[in-house]
């Protein structure tokens, strides 16, 4: 099976007109959900100045500060989210986040962040970045640019996906997502050519 799509429209969701604590979001038309795999995520609106637009500081973001036990030092170990919709087919070009310890007080700690791109529950691709995390608020607020078209030397931005998933391994508990930068799938048709391989059918 391939997928063409036309009519592409690209945007990036800021979370700044969205609820505090809600757990769905609409951007150019697309609802998403925010799942959450581990831990409690949601869109948080209640710490002004600690988002990251891409060039400023901003208000909203989604975080897992509603967790229960977060701020104990060994709690939410993995936390996971997913950014899901089921309206839409889309693409990823990058998103800012913020890691670090329980407390969301220190980033300087080892840890990693999976990134896995899912279609229909199935995985269409997944990296884990290790290295090149953003370790103060002195720079960039304390968000790393997790850049789809160069992550770990690969491209996944051009590839379709419904699902999102952020995993955070290591030290790390505390994760915020801003300044989420995707790709509408207008028309998305699915059309049967026989036997294709994986990778040039997320390619297409």
């Amino acid at each position: 099976v391939a997928t063409f799509s036309f009519a592409q429209t690209s945007t990036t969701e800021h979370f700044e007109s969205e609820t505090d604590e809600n757990t769905t979001f609409v951007d150019n038309g697309v609802i998403f959900s925010i799942v959450s795999n581990t831990g409690r995520f949601f869109i948080q609106t209640s710490y002004p100045n600690t988002g990251w637009n891409g060039t400023a500081n901003d208000n909203a973001y989604i975080d897992n500060s509603g967790s229960l036990s977060l701020f104990d030092p060994n709690a939410v170990p993995n936390s996971s989210l997913s950014i899901k919709t089921t309206s839409n087919l889309f693409k990823v070009n990058g998103f800012w986040v913020y890691l670090a310890t329980a407390d969301a007080a220190v980033q300087n700690v080892v840890g990693t962040l999976t990134v896995t791109g899912k279609s229909r529950g199935v995985n269409s691709f997944t990296q884990t970045k290790t290295t090149g995390f953003i370790t103060s608020t002195d720079t960039t607020n304390g968000y790393t640019l997790i850049d789809l078209t160069n992550l770990n030397g690969q491209n996944y931005a051009g590839i379709v996906i419904d699902e999102l998933q952020l995993t955070v391994g290591g030290a790390y508990r505390y994760m915020a997502v801003d300044a989420f930068s995707w790709v509408k799938e207008a028309a998305v048709l699915p059309v049967t050519f026989g036997s294709v391989n994986a990778s040039s059918k997320n390619n297409r």
